[in-house]
């Protein structure tokens, strides 16, 4: 296991990890070098998870990464696992030798279920794809699907055009950065919503709640480490929260993860969702010009925000299978 990141052998790790990880995908998304490495050194100071970064060797050759996390509040019975090995290296058991590690290392703090995620290409099956192979021979079961959809920048103007129409009765505020404290709670109140009404299919996982504090405390942390946030917040006339979407642009400036997008029951079937995601990528624009692709995952059951994404021009370009299985 990794303890220090600041210098080649840390460097070495992340190369390798990012080969193995991008290797015959489209627009892979992958943290970038900078991030990862400041928050897996900031890990004592993380109040949401814990994170480790394993590597296999081979002399001074990193042939293999590993990353082995687990939430620090909620789920104690789950942990995470991703593993990810250069073309060039697959084939020598270092897979295997860093899943024997991992999983040893997740039932040693009591964690009993480990997830993982496989990220296919479409046209490819589970089965057939390499990522896909490995979990099947050691027995997780995919317990969620979702297409991981791309974005490309700029979406056309007409496109933005048609979709921004105010709602009546609604007002969309846009910010940069972490939001002002008085924001907070309303911002919490919908980002706890969201966490217990996403689609999570046969998985063993338990929502998040979330308070103003750690809603705050944690977008403080994700600028630190080098994410630029882009918040567009939907409220009533009489200032109730009603939706939220929500921009995480990587240090490069090129690739965007959507974070989250989640619209009240008691508020949907006004085209909130493709309001608050309208004004959201035009406050990406303005600024961060450089950004080339929005990444972001939906449910095969989440037929509205389907239907939402298809009206910016998103494509599907792989079926992501969120996998778990036992260990002891």
């Amino acid at each position: 296991m990794l303890t220090t990141f600041d210098g080649s052998e840390a460097e070495a790790w992340y190369e390798a990890r990012h080969a193995g990880a991008t290797a015959d995908r489209h627009a892979a998304l992958v943290t970038s070098k900078g991030t990862e490495l400041r928050s897996l050194a900031a890990d004592s100071t993380n109040p949401n998870r814990h994170r480790e970064a394993w590597g296999a060797w081979d002399g001074d050759v990193c042939v293999g990464g590993m990353l082995v996390e687990w939430a620090r509040r909620e789920n104690p019975h789950r942990a995470e696992i991703d593993i990810a090995v250069p073309v060039a290296d697959r084939g020598r058991g270092v897979g295997a030798a860093l899943w024997d590690a991992g999983s040893q290392r997740a039932a040693a703090v009591g964690r009993t279920t480990v997830n993982v995620e496989v990220h296919v290409p479409r046209g490819r099956s589970l089965a057939e794809w390499p990522g896909g192979r490995f979990a099947l021979a050691r027995g997780f079961v995919s317990g969620l699907v979702e297409d991981r959809l791309v974005l490309d920048l700029p979406p056309a103007a007409s496109i933005l055009e048609v979709h921004d129409r105010p709602a009546p009765g609604y007002q969309a505020h846009s910010w940069h950065g972490p939001m002002p404290a008085e924001r907070l709670p309303a911002l919490a109140e919908l980002v706890s919503e969201m966490a217990a009404d996403v689609p999570t299919g046969d998985l063993d996982v338990e929502a998040a709640r979330w308070d103003a504090e750690r809603v705050g405390a944690n977008q403080q942390r994700m600028t630190t480490l080098g994410y630029a946030l882009v918040t567009t917040v939907v409220i009533t006339e009489a200032g109730e929260p009603a939706g939220y979407t929500q921009l995480l642009v990587q240090s490069e400036g090129v690739h965007v993860h959507q974070d989250d997008t989640y619209v009240r029951r008691a508020h949907r079937g006004h085209r909130l969702g493709t309001l608050a995601k309208v004004r959201n990528l035009r406050a990406l624009a303005a600024e961060h010009p450089r950004a080339r692709h929005v990444h972001t995952w939906t449910a095969e059951s989440n037929d509205a925000m389907r239907v939402i994404n298809e009206r910016f021009g998103f494509r599907p370009v792989e079926t992501t299978h969120s996998m778990e299985s036992s260990v002891s």
